[in-house]
């Protein structure tokens, strides 16, 4: 018995309709993403912001350190 190969359109056929696939489940990912609960990216921000804080307050102490030398 012969083994049938696949023809370069076949393959390429093949290759495209999975890309296909994955695309589309890339962007069903990005769009629950997007569309989850705002809770979460309220925490988000909530931690940014005492970072910020805190980053500041670092800043300040380095600023005055630097001036007392």
């Amino acid at each position: 018995m012969k083994k049938e190969k696949f023809s370069y359109t076949k393959m390429t056929f093949l290759l495209s309709v999975i890309g296909f696939f994955g695309s589309i489940g890339f962007y069903l990912g990005v769009l629950r993403q997007v569309y989850s609960s705002s809770t979460g990216s309220q925490d988000t921000i909530q931690e940014l912001q005492i970072e910020n804080k805190r980053l500041k307050e670092q800043i300040n102490i380095l600023i005055e350190e630097k001036h007392n030398d």
